[in-house]
Parts: C-alpha cells; structure tokens; sequence
C-alpha cells in the first residue's frame, strides 16, 4: 500500500487596516448668491475613521462656514454668503491610518440677479374731502424690501403704509389741501439694490367731471343688486358704491382731472354671493 503525502503550502495576505487611503469623492460644490442661504456637502470614504477635515489653501466665501459632521465623513458647508466674488479654497481630509487627500474647489457668489424695480410710473390724482388710495409696485430683487419717501412730501391728509409682503407702498386717505404736490418714493431690496421714482398728484378743490357707467342687468334670478369697483391701473379695485345697488346704472362724481380709471360691475346673490367682476372699461378724465 502506497501513501501520499500532501505538501500544502498555505499563503495567507495580511493588508493593514486602511490600506486603501481615504479619497475625497465631491468633485465640485455648487455656485451662491449674495444674502441666499447656501449649503453644501463634501464627502470623503475608504481609509479608516475618524476623518480629520482642514481648509488648507485658500478661504471660503465670507459668511461661510465648515463643520465637519458626526461620522467625520463629511465637511458641510453652510452660511448666508455676503459678499459677490469667486472664492478657491483647497480641503484635505486625513484618514487614522495616515490616507490623505485633497482637492480644489472653487466657488462663485454672484449678486442677486437683478435689481428691485419700481414698477408704477404714475399716480392717480384726487379731489379735496373724498377718499384717495394708489400702489405703488416694486419687483425684482429680494425682498424684504424697504420704503421711504426720499423727497417732497405726499398730499396733506393721505399717508404712506407698507403691508407685510413688502413688495408695494399703499397711499390712502382723504386729502384735505387742494395743491399739487410732488414727491420721490425709493425702494431699496435686502441685496442692496435701490431703485426711485419721483411722481406728481393733483388734489384739486372740487370734482368737475363725472363718470356715468351702465351695465346689462345679469340674467339670474336670485341676482338683487350689484356692485361698482374703480381701479387706476386695471389690477386693484376698489368697491365704490356705500350701498348695493338696485338698477344698472351709477354715476361716479369723485373723480380727479387729468387721471385714468377702469370700472367694473359684479352682481350680488339673495345670499350675499358676488360674482366674479365684469371685464373692465377705462375712463380717461381730461
């Protein structure tokens, strides 16, 4: 009986923990603007953790700031960048068996992308002792956006309020000097940008025109009156008429020379309901 005897040769690889390095696999971070809120998030693997994260070159956008995150795996970067420019910065990260790597990074934080714009180019004029209400627009920019009259003075008897969205300047009140009176309004956004129109109301003693509006009376039923708004752009109404109106006729004598207005009639339910507004007519007032 024959035997065999087996020779095995048993090799066995021993790779260090770690051996293949940490690598930094965020190739590029995203671009920002002035006052925007910004993030981003560059992530590292292999090696072994803890990480040790450093801005090595470089500096990051003003406003800005690095935190490395709880696993170590990750610097994030986040902040309200305040200044327009192109930042380079250079990260490296250190894995706990030595591993290094690192990369380039370049950032740019333009300005907001546009200016705020006064939107509203003229104002509607008013009579002495009857009620007077214009807007004045703005767009564009960021906001919250910041008002002031920035010279002459309103008509005596209206003032200046700003709701809470900001984008506008509501005049309202009741004039009570006839004159003509000119003033600037500025806007200035929260990027900075500023944007001013100056404009010229006419308060006159007395209304010398009036408007005569009629309308085809609403084929329902239930319909018991209607109501008459007036805008001076074609976009905010105002209701005009104390009370409902029972026929389709109205005569407006509250108008301002040299202003245009746009009317427009709804109907009202036994129920309150109104109905959407008709299409609008404009009145030139000469």
């Amino acid at each position: 009986m024959k035997t065999w005897l087996l020779s095995l040769l048993l090799v066995v690889f021993v790779f260090p923990y770690g051996a293949f390095g940490v690598t930094i696999t965020t190739t590029s971070v995203p671009n920002g603007t002035v006052k925007t809120a910004y993030s981003a998030v560059i992530k590292a693997s292999n090696g072994c953790t803890p990480y040790k994260w450093t801005i090595v070159s470089g500096a990051l956008p003003a406003g800005l700031t690095a935190k490395v995150s709880t696993t170590t795996t990750s610097l994030n970067l986040a902040g309200t960048p305040t200044t327009a420019a192109t930042y380079s910065f250079a990260v490296k990260v250190i894995g706990c068996g030595g591993g290094v790597s690192q990369l380039l990074y370049r950032v740019v934080i333009q300005a907001p992308a546009s200016g705020v714009t006064i939107t509203t180019s003229s104002l509607p004029n008013g009579t002495v002792k009857t009620a007077y209400s214009a807007v004045i627009k703005a767009s564009n920019g960021c906001t919250p956006y910041k008002w002031a009259i920035a010279s002459g003075a309103l008509p005596a008897g209206v003032t200046a309020t700003m709701p809470s969205t900001t984008t506008s300047l509501n005049l309202a009140g009741t004039p009570t000097t006839a004159a003509t009176y000119s003033f600037a309004a500025k806007v200035t956004g929260c990027g900075g940008g500023v944007s001013q129109v100056a404009y010229k109301v006419t308060i006159q003693p007395t209304a010398n025109h009036i408007v005569d509006l009629n309308w085809k009376a609403s084929t329902s039923v239930d319909v018991v009156g209607y109501n008459v708004y007036r805008s001076p752009d074609g976009a905010t109404w105002k209701k005009i008429n104390v009370s409902l109106i029972g026929s389709t006729l109205y005569t407006d004598s509250s108008v301002a020379n040299r202003t245009t207005y746009y009317y427009a009639a709804a109907a009202v339910d036994v129920y309150g309901h109104e109905s959407s507004k008709s299409t609008a007519v404009k009145a030139i007032i000469p």
